[in-house]
């Protein structure tokens, strides 16, 4: 039960994130746009998840993950479009990892949700 609040809050804060990125940059680049969609397309599932007894919540969880890490890949994308040098190229691969990494463990809450303890 305490899982599920605060994926509540935590969908708050991407939500209030990703529209607030959104409305901030008006007509952002198409990479910067894509990245807070889907902070926000996360942080609306996270919410949705804490408050609803519809669908089973670790459904949208894990959803709402593969988003967030998929909005972490899409940060490290962007990242490259500098070409700056190897430091560049050492974060975008280390972001892109961690955002993968997230997106796998939202798959594992979708598929294998009795794995991760999710029983309210």
């Amino acid at each position: 039960m305490v899982q599920r609040r605060v994926n509540r809050w935590v969908g708050v804060f991407l939500l209030v994130v990703g529209v607030g990125g959104l409305a901030l940059t008006f007509l952002p680049s198409l990479l910067l746009g894509v990245q807070m969609t889907l902070l926000a397309v996360a942080g609306a599932l996270f919410v949705a998840a804490g408050v609803t007894d519809r669908v089973r919540w670790s459904l949208l969880a894990g959803v709402g993950n593969v988003a967030l890490g998929l909005s972490l890949v899409v940060s490290g994308t962007e990242t490259l479009g500098d070409q700056s040098g190897t430091g560049d190229l050492a974060y975008a691969a280390l972001v892109a990892v961690g955002g993968l990494t997230l997106a796998v463990i939202g798959v594992g809450y979708v598929v294998e949700h009795d794995a991760f303890d999710t029983e309210p």
